[in-house]
């Protein structure tokens, strides 16, 4: 684009462009081969390619219950937060003597949608009512 070259773009300047938001046909050789990995794996082998035979069966695994039991019954940290505060929380974090692990996938991935997918006019729409 000349203008994005020439460096004469306003902030408007992919809304004045739509076309660059248009996909590219990209020779992205990689993703169709798992694409067609993926294909053999669940519908079987394609016809087209001389395959003889029905696809494969879908098995419905028999999934064991199992029941774990605790040895050690002492409270989580979740736990000790909501009855006894935050200060109790601090306390029982320091003293504990084992690995301690903070799954922020969830927070991680909204914020990633968030700072990717979601257009400013998007936000100032939902905006007010918020």
């Amino acid at each position: 684009n000349g203008e994005f070259l020439d460096g004469e773009v306003t902030t408007g300047f992919i809304a004045e462009n739509p076309s660059l938001m248009a996909p590219l046909n990209e020779r992205d050789r990689a993703q169709k081969l798992l694409h067609y990995i993926g294909e053999i794996i669940v519908n079987g082998p394609p016809k087209s390619l001389g395959a003889a035979g029905d696809a494969p069966s879908t098995v419905n695994p028999i999934v064991p219950e199992i029941i774990l039991e605790r040895k050690d019954r002492k409270q989580s940290l979740k736990a000790i937060f909501d009855t006894q505060g935050p200060e109790a929380f601090a306390k029982a974090v320091r003293e504990n003597e084992g690995l301690l692990v903070t799954d922020t996938t969830w927070r991680d991935a909204h914020q990633s949608l968030l700072a990717t997918r979601l257009r400013t006019i998007d936000m100032t729409n939902i905006a007010g009512p918020t």
